[in-house]
C-alpha cells in the first residue's frame, strides 16, 4: 500500500490514538502513534520533514500537548497541528497564546470522527497546494 503523507498522533490514552490510527489509514495515511508525548518529539526530530500533520492531545503526563507542539514547530514551523481535548476550549486559550501557536483546528472529545477525517484531508490539500508553491 502506497501512503499519502506521514501523520503524528499523540494521545496519552491507547484507545483514542488506536482509534485516530485506523481511522486515518483507512483513508490512506501511515500514522505513527505515541501514547508519550516526550518519546513522540524525541521520533519526530529524527525526521521532522517526513510528517504532514500532528495531531495531540492537551493534557497528557510529562509534557501537554501545547508544549509539544511548542517544540515540534521549533524544528518545523509550517506544520499543520490538530489539538484534541477534553476540556473547554476557554481554558486552553491562554496557553495556546502563550507559546503564540497557530492551530489549524481543535477538537473537543469525544472526537467527531467523520469530522476529524474531512479535517485531516483538507489540510493536507492546503499542504499539497503550499508545497506546489515553494517547487514554482
Amino acid at each position: 500500500m502506497t501512503f499519502k503523507y506521514d501523520i503524528l498522533v499523540v494521545d496519552d490514552n491507547f484507545d483514542i490514538t488506536n482509534i485516530i490510527k485506523i481511522l486515518l489509514q483507512k483513508d490512506g495515511f501511515r500514522v505513527f502513534d505515541f501514547n508519550d508525548p516526550i518519546l513522540a518529539l524525541e521520533y519526530f526530530k529524527l525526521d521532522p520533514k517526513k510528517f504532514a500533520l500532528v495531531i495531540t492531545d492537551v493534557r497528557m503526563p510529562g509534557m501537554s500537548g501545547i508544549e509539544l507542539l511548542s517544540r515540534i514547530k521549533e524544528v518545523c514551523p509550517g506544520i499543520k497541528s490538530f489539538l484534541i481535548t477534553a476540556f473547554e476550549l476557554d481554558s486552553i486559550e491562554p496557553e495556546i497564546k502563550k507559546h503564540a501557536l497557530e492551530i489549524s483546528e481543535i477538537f473537543q472529545k469525544p472526537i467527531p470522527l467523520q469530522n476529524l477525517s474531512k479535517s485531516v484531508n483538507k489540510y493536507i490539500r492546503i499542504t499539497e497546494s503550499e508545497k506546489g508553491k515553494e517547487i514554482e
